[in-house]
């Protein structure tokens, strides 16, 4: 019996699981570690990041352990890669959102490891936090099934995918995947039918010169899409790499803005480019800080709706929970 999670879709029958995570039980897929979790705590929703969403919100980040890629940079290697040295915890559904709920939480996020690898769970708390008004997102490598997509989209409302390359000799050589057409297909599918924003981690000399090619992907999908260039510090078995220089990718960057407006670029003190900037008129519409190795911190908003106070220009960002659809957010345009 195949694993139907993600593409490597493992032999379960031979005891072969890259993310050792499941098994074949009585003809079923079953996970090893139902409702394992290393992580359970309050972040920012910037921090995840999401910069489109609910600004200044607060999520219940949840992690598991293992991944199914290997990743020679990982910054979260110690759970995602060497998970003998985690403690876990055991929370069901029900305290996941109770706690939620009781620290002012608007959603749970699962992130840490690849989300995946714990899908039966994690898809159990998404549609317990779902049935009580919270939103569910979720960090993933987009490394996964069309089957799991559809069982994501169903029950997650918010998807930040990790498009490290469109080469399929960088996955292969640092990340372990085999294709990159796996994840492209997920982003292609998954953003019309929730809010996604796409982070690329940076790898100097090795992928940056894929940017403008990925923002051609992206505006194809969605022109308004939010799209974080993450400067990647390079940790695992490449803690001598040479960190990417932040004057050449905000070239780059800069040259591919007017196809791509809402382009964010960090993880370097002072970074600007974690604003959000009208991209007619210049207004910087929602400030933040950008202080840690994810995200940035949230610090002024100049958008008391969904249009620029400057020129009127309609503004992807959404800024207050859906009336609708039981406050999900659909597609990466705004709700009103």
């Amino acid at each position: 019996m195949r694993c139907p999670y993600c593409e490597f879709r493992c032999e379960l029958s031979t005891g072969s699981c890259r993310c050792q995570m499941y098994e074949e039980k009585d003809g079923q897929v079953v996970e090893k570690y139902a409702f394992q979790w290393t992580r359970c705590d309050v972040v920012d929703v910037e921090q995840i990041p999401f910069f489109h969403v609910h600004p200044d919100s607060r999520f219940l980040q949840l992690g598991g352990f293992n991944c199914n890629a290997r990743c020679a940079y990982c910054i979260n290697a110690n759970v995602a890669i060497r998970p003998k040295e985690v403690f876990t915890n055991r929370l069901l559904p029900a305290q996941i959102v109770d706690r939620a709920l009781d620290l002012g939480c608007i959603g749970i996020h699962f992130g840490i490891n690849e989300v995946t690898v714990n899908l039966p769970s994690a898809l159990a708390v998404a549609r317990e936090a779902r049935q009580r008004g919270l939103l569910v997102g979720c960090s993933t490598n987009g490394y996964f099934t069309p089957e799991a997509a559809a069982m994501m989209a169903e029950t997650m409302d918010l998807f930040n995918i990790s498009l490290k390359s469109m080469s399929d000799r960088f996955l292969q050589e640092h990340t372990g995947l085999r294709s990159a057409a796996v994840v492209m297909r997920n982003i292609e599918y998954l953003a019309p039918r929730a809010h996604v924003e796409v982070t690329t981690p940076i790898v100097q000399d090795e992928n940056e010169d894929e940017i403008p090619g990925i923002v051609d992907f992206l505006a194809a999908i969605n022109p308004e899409m939010a799209w974080h260039v993450f400067r990647l510090l390079p940790k695992h078995r490449m803690t001598n790499a040479t960190p990417p220089d932040v004057g050449q990718i905000a070239q780059l960057v800069e040259d591919t803005r007017k196809k791509l407006p809402f382009i964010y670029f960090g993880n370097f003190i002072g970074s600007t480019w974690v604003d959000t900037v009208c991209p007619d008129c210049g207004e910087v519409l929602i400030e933040r800080l950008c202080i840690s190795a994810c995200g940035a911190r949230f610090t002024r908003q100049n958008l008391p709706a969904q249009e620029c106070p400057g020129c009127g220009r309609n503004i992807p960002v959404v800024n207050s929970r859906a009336a609708n659809d039981g406050g999900r957010v659909v597609g990466s345009a705004p709700l009103q």
